[in-house]
Formats: structure tokens, C-alpha cells, sequence
């Protein structure tokens, strides 16, 4: 399994051609390009595919309150739940891309548990669409 390169400054949710961003309260420290799962609380930790709980990714942080990378534990961040977020690398048009076993990243293949994000758009346009339905099953 690989995990997909990104560069946390180049991240954006393209939303002009139709990426869907919700406000969350960080649940841990995040960095922009982590993939995020909602936790108990109502917060966004970094998921990971190693556990099932964590395994269920809901977006990708496209940005923080204060327009840094980094978002510390309890401040607002911005989620694209659904649609193209650029700025990876790595990815083959058309691929389907996983939870990663790596925390807050995104993989080509499937971790422990499978969980789909979404397609490769392009080679640095990830489609995001968590929970679809994985084609290899």
C-alpha cells in the first residue's frame, strides 16, 4: 500500500466546481490534507484505517481557522465532505483511494479495514466521496 504525497500549502477544496466544505472543531491537532472521521463527540480526529472506529473517513481538512497548516487540538477547521480537493500527487486518474493504515493519510490500496474516499480526478484532483461502494469487492 502507498500512501498518496500531498503538499499541505496546495491543498484547496475546488469548490467552484462543486466541493461541498463544512466547519468542524479539530479533535486532536490536524494538519491540512489529513483525511478525518467524526468522532463520538462531534469532532474530527485523523482517521486510520488500522482501527474500525477511526477506518470511517469522512472528508479531507482543506484549511484552518488562521489560514496555517496546522490546526491544534479544539480550534475550527474546514472539511471538504464531497467533491475535487487538488494538491496531491502521486495518484493515477481513475483510481479508487483509501483510508490509509497511516493516521490522517490517504493510500492507493486498502488498509485494514476498507474504507473508499473517493477516486483520483486527476493525477492531484482527488474526488472525494467517502463510503462509496469499493469496486474490487
Amino acid at each position: 500500500m502507498g500512501d498518496i504525497s500531498l503538499t499541505a500549502t496546495k491543498i484547496r477544496a475546488l469548490q467552484a466546481n462543486g466541493a461541498v466544505v463544512r466547519s468542524y472543531d479539530a479533535g486532536e491537532d490536524l494538519t491540512v490534507g489529513n483525511v478525518v472521521y467524526v468522532a463520538s463527540d462531534g469532532d474530527v480526529e485523523k482517521a486510520q484505517a488500522t482501527a474500525q472506529a477511526s477506518a470511517k473517513g469522512f472528508g479531507v481538512v482543506v484549511e484552518s481557522y488562521d489560514g496555517e497548516t496546522s490546526i491544534s487540538d479544539g480550534d475550527r477547521c474546514s472539511v471538504c465532505v464531497f467533491g475535487p480537493v487538488s494538491g496531491f500527487s502521486s495518484m493515477t486518474p481513475g483510481d479508487t483511494i483509501y483510508v490509509s493504515d497511516t493516521e490522517g493519510k490517504l493510500a492507493d490500496e486498502a488498509g485494514t479495514y476498507s474504507h473508499v474516499m473517493g477516486r483520483a480526478e486527476r493525477a492531484g484532483v482527488l474526488w472525494v466521496d467517502p463510503a462509496q461502494a469499493d469496486p474490487s469487492s
